[in-house]
């Protein structure tokens, strides 16, 4: 992957871990904001501690490679991006968060939506929002289909993978034939993420396609003091202090004082004198990469099944198809189980007085 897009790969991860303005200047600064209040650094950290030692062997050993490919081949990469350097297995799960999380779920946009309905006043009535990130995806549409054998002129199961993605940034698709002990696995994963998302083996092969999956949502909070209306009370906010760095025209660095104030619905996003709009993204409890890696490893619908009910894949749709026969469609999703309304109303802001919402499998 660095020998054929290092210089993305560096920039992405320079961007996951919100250091962006620091490294490339002020046109990154509310993209780092965002990374940043949402925990995107800390979380590669975090789900790199909770992997399993043979796949956080795995992640180290990626980044690994990545160092000693820089390391070889300096003049290969663009000076601008050599100062991400050295990579590691955290910054690798961080772009995973922040491809996935961040940018199929939800994306900075969403921030320009809670600044809006704070003026508008619409938090206090939800609406329907503008088109989600799926919705969007969908006017262009990736295609996928699972034949079963009784339907085929082989007799066999067929599968058709065609995902539609716009070939640039870490929408990119980077394509391989990895073979190791005990795996021989063709496909296609977001360039810069370890494994394989789409693929085959010699047994059985699975896609995924965006589905219509909302897993962000935004919750009206009413101020209260330093804190915030919650029940019949008043709660603290947790509040942690950050410095982002900006590095302007002449190489010189401004410091910009970042708050993060988060409530019991998410990070503040967005506030005025008397409200708070908070984000909450559901299914960041641990990274993708070891379902996606036994799902690879998988020789039979039962063990596929198996590697999918670990529920560590947050949305998408999945089509599977194998040598005995088999179809499979999934429409998967950490689906968070609201206490009321609609699909419209939850893509507005609510109001957390009046709704609630738990994430459940």
């Amino acid at each position: 992957q660095m020998e054929s897009h290092g210089d993305l790969i560096l920039r992405l991860y320079g961007e996951a871990r919100g250091r962006a303005a620091e490294y490339w200047g002020e046109r990154y600064l509310d993209q780092d904001r965002f990374m940043r209040t949402m925990g995107v650094p800390e979380r590669g950290a975090t789900w790199l501690a909770l992997e399993s030692e043979s796949m956080r062997r795995n992640l180290e050993s990626f980044a690994a490679g990545m160092n000693a490919y820089a390391a070889q081949n300096a003049e290969r990469l663009d000076d601008e991006v050599e100062v991400v350097l050295p990579v590691s297995a955290a910054d690798v799960l961080a772009h995973a968060n922040r491809a996935i999380h961040y940018t199929f779920i939800t994306n900075l946009g969403v921030v320009e939506q809670a600044r809006d309905a704070l003026v508008s006043g619409l938090a206090l009535s939800p609406t329907r929002a503008g088109p989600s990130p799926q919705e969007r995806a969908s006017t262009v549409g990736s295609n996928a289909w699972a034949i079963g054998p009784e339907r085929s002129a082989s007799g066999n199961a067929m599968l058709l993978a065609n995902p539609h993605l716009p070939w640039q940034g870490l929408f990119l698709f980077y394509e391989m034939h990895w073979v190791g002990p005990g795996v021989d696995v063709y496909g296609s994963t977001l360039v810069g993420v370890p494994g394989i998302a789409i693929g085959f083996n010699d047994r059985l092969g699975w896609t995924h396609t965006v589905n219509t999956y909302d897993g962000a949502d935004l919750f009206q909070v009413e101020l209260d003091g330093d804190g915030y209306r919650f029940g019949d009370g008043t709660r603290a906010f947790d509040v942690r202090e950050e410095t982002l760095l900006v590095r302007e025209d002449d190489g010189s660095m401004r410091e910009v004082p970042l708050t993060v104030r988060s409530s019991v619905h998410g990070p503040v996003i967005a506030e005025d004198a008397s409200h708070a709009v908070a984000l909450r993204v559901a299914g960041q409890e641990r990274s993708a990469a070891e379902q996606w890696w036994e799902m690879a490893k998988s020789r039979n619908l039962a063990e596929f099944e198996e590697a999918m009910a670990r529920l560590d894949v947050p949305m998408f749709n999945t089509l599977y198809a194998d040598a005995d026969g088999h179809i499979l469609y999934v429409f998967n999703g950490a689906v968070p189980e609201r206490s009321s309304g609609d699909v419209a109303t939850w893509r507005g802001v609510n109001s957390a007085l009046s709704a609630m919402c738990v994430t459940v499998p």
